[in-house]
């Protein structure tokens, strides 16, 4: 059965915790939408727990730092988990074993932030890669460039860790990004 809801509150009495998006959901990329915040609190002054699960292919603490920066108390949630965590705690535990990676990034120094405290090279050259790491893409990004190193990538066999597949990214004003 599709219940169709106008308020999170409708329903939240029923769950003990809640899993959360941020981008879209509890965010337009650079503010809170109106009264996320007021709601969260309240979510939590009652006692539910509150988590973020996010696509994002940043690691989990620069995630909660920018959801902070917006004005949600980082002690709302329980737990944030991004798929870039996801993939720096298989790295961290040797279940995915690439020692050289050549990063495709939305913003400069993303990937160097994000391979902190990893054994892992980033480097710019596809040919010393044994992977791509693929963490998303400006948003004024030349498509074809970056069509171009995944064909070069595919023609060396190296497997792509996608950390953020998104095919669109909202931005504020109701502007999308694809």
């Amino acid at each position: 059965m599709t219940l169709r809801l106008s308020s999170l509150s409708e329903v939240a009495e029923r769950f003990d915790a809640i899993v959360l998006d941020q981008w879209g959901v509890l965010h337009d990329g650079t503010c809170p939408y109106p009264r996320a915040v007021a709601a969260l609190e309240r979510l939590r002054a009652r006692g539910t727990r509150l988590a973020v699960l996010s696509n994002s292919g940043k690691r989990a603490a620069p995630n909660l730092d920018r959801i902070a920066a917006m004005g949600f108390a980082p002690d709302l949630f329980d737990s944030v988990m991004t798929s870039g965590e996801a993939l720096y705690q298989d790295i961290a535990a040797g279940r995915v074993q690439p020692r050289a990676l050549f990063p495709i990034e939305r913003s400069s120094h993303d990937a160097q932030a994000w391979a902190s405290g990893l054994a892992v090279n980033l480097v710019t050259d596809l040919s010393h890669a044994d992977g791509v790491l693929l963490m998303g893409l400006p948003d004024a990004a030349d498509l074809t460039a970056i069509q171009t190193r995944l064909d070069q990538a595919l023609a060396l066999d190296l497997p792509v860790f996608c950390t953020n597949p998104d095919r669109a990214s909202p931005r504020a004003d109701g502007q999308l990004v694809t």
